[in-house]
């Protein structure tokens, strides 16, 4: 009987001593307050927030949300201070969420949850950048730009381009520029053409990797600006070869263009690639081409840019080089330096007829446009005189 009677007393006191451990716990676990003061804010289509009460006593709260009718709980489980933000929503959809605090780090102390919200997400309509009741549209170039886009609208594609020899004398080797520009917000460009009506490239003895000019390119607003160096990338035919555009920082290929001889002028064809946008933060190419370009004889030499942008546009100019011939020497009619039977053939296979200015017999001192005695007279009191 004492045995049975001492057995029972151990098993009290260990159960006893057990409740006695357990009790605190339990009565922790219920110290952290359920949160109260439960609210929904700023709801629209896509977005709400939950708000409860502050209580100082909260480490954080664990948040569970669903769309009502849903069996699956969407959670956060750190959601600190008094409020949180549900992303994501569908619009025109119920929803229901609830809270629980933890008044520690651990979890160890937790509140019960808290009564359930619901809130039901609203249809606005939805501009270009899915805001509601937003302002951003879609510009002529296809973007979708203000409200909360911060993009501008794009502007007309009105790229500035400028052609120019170094000499204009007739027959002449001369260098040859050609400079585009776009301010911000353009269009990109997509290619580039530059033709003229006269005047021819001269492609003897170059071979590939011959410098053959320079180029400052900069582009993205400026974020991208070379230095570069023209060289012959290949020889396509006897009128034609490929221009590659060397970095001179990083010696990398920077682009590659086409020049040649077609249509009784010359022809350049430049295309540049895509970036994943279709306008431009702004950029120049200045481009020179030594000692290529040979003048025709003298005339109004014309030469035509014709630029597409990236979004259907194109930009057609023209700008015109008057080509003379100074020659120094008096007499002379076909520019040779000496005044001889070829001058005085030439005036009078066009005696009395109206000519280019300094061809066809209007020899170096009258350039008037027409064959007459006085272009005859200088060629008789300059006969067999040369440019000295």
């Amino acid at each position: 009987m004492t045995r049975k009677f001492t057995q029972g007393l151990l098993s009290f006191t260990l159960i006893f001593s057990l409740g006695f451990l357990l009790t605190p716990t339990e009565i922790i676990a219920q110290n952290c307050t359920t949160p109260s003061g439960i609210s929904t804010s700023n709801i629209s289509n896509f977005t709400a927030t939950a708000n409860w009460a502050n209580d100082n006593n909260v480490d954080h709260y664990r948040i569970k949300y669903k769309e009502v009718g849903s069996s699956n709980w969407l959670w956060e489980y750190n959601a600190i201070g008094t409020s949180y933000d549900f992303i994501g929503l569908n619009s025109s959809s119920s929803y229901i969420w609830q809270a629980k605090a933890y008044c520690d780090s651990l979890e160890t102390n937790a509140s019960g949850w808290s009564a359930a919200e619901t809130f039901v997400t609203i249809n606005d309509p939805l501009d270009c950048n899915l805001t509601p009741n937003g302002l951003a549209f879609l510009d002529s170039c296809g973007n979708c730009v203000g409200g909360t886009t911060n993009e501008l609208a794009c502007i007309a594609f009105t790229p500035t381009v400028s052609i120019a020899l170094s000499t204009t004398e007739c027959n002449t080797i001369s260098d040859f520029t050609f400079i585009i520009t776009q301010d911000p917000n353009e269009p990109d460009i997509s290619s580039s053409v530059f033709t003229s009506d006269g005047g021819a490239f001269d492609f003897t003895g170059l071979t590939p990797n011959d410098p053959i000019g320079s180029g400052v390119i900069i582009a993205g607003g400026g974020f991208i600006n070379i230095n570069a160096t023209l060289l012959v990338g290949s020889i396509m035919s006897s009128q034609k070869i490929q221009v590659k555009v060397m970095d001179d920082n990083s010696g990398s290929q920077y682009g590659t263009f086409t020049i040649e001889n077609s249509g009784g002028g010359i022809l350049i064809d430049a295309t540049s690639p895509g970036d994943g946008n279709n306008i431009t933060s702004g950029n120049s190419q200045n481009i020179i081409l030594n000692g290529l370009f040979v003048n025709p004889a003298a005339s109004i030499l014309t030469f035509t840019s014709t630029i597409n942008s990236e979004t259907g546009d194109q930009d057609v100019q023209n700008a015109s080089v008057t080509i003379a011939c100074t020659c120094p020497q008096l007499g002379d009619g076909n520019c040779d330096g000496i005044v001889n039977l070829a001058d005085l053939t030439l005036v009078i296979n066009h005696w009395l007829q109206s000519t280019a200015t300094g061809e066809d017999g209007d020899v170096v001192g009258s350039l008037d446009g027409f064959v007459n005695l006085q272009d005859l007279t200088l060629v008789i009191n300059n006969w067999l005189q040369s440019t000295p």
